[in-house]
């Protein structure tokens, strides 16, 4: 389950707008459907909040709160970290991530009503 979990956080990060802040993000259908929780063939801005507030504890190995590069290698480059990494610390708060993934999904609701299909 865990392995489930951190390869849809894998795909929903490397597939955001974290490594191309001037694309829109490009979110699959197959990770969509892993946070899909009450199974209506879309994803509601809160599950995907959900999702990735969980997704962040899994990063965060050592349990301190902020994510290292060392944590995330498997889900984002050196760059996309500095992306998420909003004050050039070295570390990403929990604050950092969330406000990075929840601009990812606002770039990708093209319609603007809260849901990915």
């Amino acid at each position: 389950m865990r392995k489930t979990v951190l390869a849809a956080a894998v795909g929903l990060l490397a597939g955001s707008g974290l490594a191309f802040a001037q694309q829109a993000p490009s979110i699959h259908d197959a990770h969509l459907d892993q946070v899909d929780t009450d199974n209506d063939d879309g994803v509601s801005l809160a599950e995907y909040q959900s999702f990735m507030t969980s997704s962040f504890a899994r990063l965060d190995s050592n349990g301190d709160s902020v994510l290292v590069q060392s944590e995330v290698t498997s889900v984002l480059t050196p760059e996309q970290f500095s992306t998420v990494d909003a004050n050039k610390d070295a570390r990403v708060s929990r604050d950092e991530f969330m406000n990075q993934v929840m601009r990812d999904f606002a770039a990708a609701d093209r319609s603007g009503d809260g849901n990915l299909k």
